[in-house]
């Protein structure tokens, strides 16, 4: 089933290790196959993470965007003990997000796991990068050789 996404300006679509991101004008795509795709108001980007629970949603977006549980399985299980550690009281809900990841579940483990995270950490930037240079918008005539 293809999935379907309508970006603002600026908005970013993380496609495995690739980023999309969208000009200053509404865009729609249409993605068919087996791809991990995240949205970028769901992306926590690492250096925004200041405790283990945010961490540890770093490492498993990364193991879902690149595919790669094996990988970083060490730091995964390194960053859910941390975050046992930092807060007990949420052992249910991490053990949940965990059995997600060992079934292979990744994208709905992610989705669980920012439940347990405050949104503020999730707030992106939909401002026109500096280094974005806008096309001139052709009108008909306009063109510096056209023909009246």
């Amino acid at each position: 089933m293809p999935l379907r996404f309508d970006l603002g300006p600026f908005e970013k679509l993380y496609i495995g290790k690739t980023v999309l991101l969208n000009s200053h004008e509404r865009a729609y795509f249409v993605f068919e196959g087996e791809t991990p795709i995240l949205r970028g108001k769901d992306v926590l980007p690492p250096e925004s993470a200041s405790n283990f629970l945010e961490k540890l949603y770093c490492c498993l977006q990364k193991i879902y965007l690149e595919e790669s549980f094996a990988e970083h399985q060490g730091s995964y299980l390194a960053h859910a003990v941390e975050a046992l550690k930092e807060e007990p009281s949420l052992y249910s809900e991490l053990k949940e997000v965990d059995t997600l990841v060992h079934g292979g579940e990744h994208y709905k483990a992610l989705k669980r796991l920012k439940k347990l995270i405050r949104p503020s950490a999730f707030m992106i930037d939909k401002d026109e990068p500096q280094t974005y240079v806008r096309r001139q918008a052709y009108v008909r005539g306009s063109a510096p050789n056209s023909r009246k």
